[in-house]
Formats: C-alpha cells, structure tokens, sequence
C-alpha cells in the first residue's frame, strides 16, 4: 500500500511499554463477533507488539481483513500504477505549483536526504511528498516491519481478505487535486525536523494501548485543506468500510480485521461508526 505520511513515518528504535498491547476491539450483533486491530504499517524493526490474545483471535479468526493486497506481486502492480500517476507527461515540472519557499525547502530536503532533484521535476507533487518521506525512513535504517507485512506470511490465502483495491488506494494520494497536492507536500517539508519526537509518542501511544492519544498525531496544518486531505485519507474510507464488515457479521463470520489505528480513533473512526449503527463495541486490549 501507499504509505500514508501520518501513520507510516517510523524513525527511531524507542523504549517500549514494559507490556505491548495494541488496542483491539470486537464488535457483534448479539449472535456474531468480528475483532477489529489497528495496525502500523511500517514501524521499527523487531518492534514487540504481539501478545497471547492478539495470537488468539488471529488463529480462531475465519478470514483475516486487511486495507488491501499486500503481497509482493500486487505490491509490484501497485507500484508501476502509482508511477503513472505520479509522473508528469505533458512537460510539466514540480516547480511549477511552488512559491520560492516551498521550493527552496524541497531542494533542501532533497539535498538532506541525498536525493538528486532533478528526477523530481517530473513529479507530481503527491508522489514528491511520498517519496521524500520513503526516503528518510530509508536514510534511517527503516524497513517494512509493519504488521500486515509481518502477518501476511503466516496467513493462508484462502483467508486473506481485502476492503479496497489496489487502484482506490493510490486514488486516495494520485486523485488529490492540485492545491491539496502542494499543501502536502508542504507540511511534509516543514514537519521533517519533528519526525523523531512523532515517531515516539505515535510508538509510545499504539504499543501502549493509548489509541485516544493518537487521534491529535493524525492532524497537520495544510494552509486550510486539513479537513479535506482527512476526509481523504481517513473519514471516507472510514464510511466505505462499515458494509463490508456488517455483511460479515450478518454472514456470522468469525473475522479479524486489521488497519491502520487512525483509522479507528476520534470522530467519524470506524469505531464511532459501528457503535452509531446499533452494534455492541468493546475494547478487549
């Protein structure tokens, strides 16, 4: 999946929770129960985050939910994909959306990074931001430690299970329009230097089991297009969510759905909604 720059930026090796535990959640019907975990897709490596009910529920579920396909293959589609999307053809450079400011701060950032700036010119700036922000967990020894990349062996693909294809996930950063593209990739620019201290208290929160702390991480000032960018990454696919995992319970299937902790935090979180239409929630970690 494309790595979302607020729930995928991981920097540093952090002193954990004595005892990992991640929130996870069961939500039921009265006759069925589907468990729902927030995940990291990208975190430090050999990050302890498992424990015995975690474990529990996974070996018991009947098929394992995740945001999309993440398994070398699709991940490959989904890559070139992106890169058509992000790739200017029609002789338009990155440059030319930016004020001198903002393409003074690239430039720096590019150069900080080690990245030539050239090849950036023909980026858009959506795929600008992602890249700058891939390759500063780079930089950093970052590698794909996440948790879907970690389970994603262990389960069988008869039980592997998808609530967005490959094409609406890039949708969310490529279909983007062009001042909110920019606004991104300036807060990206400009929250560089505050990445450690993120990348600690987003750690310190999910692995401690303080989901309502994370809410306030999942926020950046966009020149006024926050809230749409946030619809965008979150809140939309939020509400296109809840049929999928209603059928599940009305098909009384035993499942365990896995995506990012943003997406089930604060208001308008998959949870909220859930509650909102009539189920029974509760956080059992």
């Amino acid at each position: 999946m494309l790595k979302q720059l607020l729930t995928t930026l991981g920097l540093m090796a952090l002193s954990a929770p004595a005892q990992a535990a991640p929130a996870l959640w069961s939500i039921s019907d009265g006759d069925s129960v589907v468990h729902i975990f927030g995940s990291l897709h990208v975190m430090p490596m050999d990050t302890e985050w498992r424990t015995p009910l975690f474990d529990e529920t996974l070996a018991n579920a009947d098929q394992v939910v995740f945001e999309t396909d993440i398994r070398p293959a699709a991940m490959a589609e989904v890559g070139a994909k992106a890169f058509v999307r992000g790739i200017y053809v029609d002789g338009t450079q990155l440059t030319d959306g930016m004020d001198e400011g903002l393409e003074a701060e690239v430039r720096r950032q590019a150069s900080t990074l080690g990245m030539p700036f050239g090849p950036m010119l023909a980026m858009r700036p959506w795929l600008a931001a992602n890249t700058l922000s891939i390759a500063a967990m780079a930089q950093l020894g970052m590698v794909e430690q996440g948790v879907e990349f970690a389970l994603e062996p262990e389960i069988s693909a008869d039980r592997l299970v998808f609530l967005e294809t490959g094409d609406e996930q890039i949708e969310v950063l490529a279909g983007a329009p062009d001042d909110e593209q920019i606004a991104l990739l300036q807060a990206t620019v400009e929250q560089f230097d505050q990445l450690p201290k993120f990348v600690s208290k987003l750690m310190s929160h999910w692995i401690g089991g303080t989901p309502d702390k994370l809410e306030a991480l999942f926020v950046m000032d966009m020149g006024g297009l926050e809230d749409r960018y946030l619809d965008r990454l979150l809140l939309s696919r939020n509400r296109n969510w809840i049929a999928p995992i209603e059928t599940m319970l009305a098909e009384n299937r035993n499942n365990l759905v896995i995506v990012g902790a943003g997406h089930l935090v604060g208001a308008g979180s998959v949870i909220e909604l859930l509650q909102d239409a009539g189920y029974s929630v509760e956080r059992i970690q």
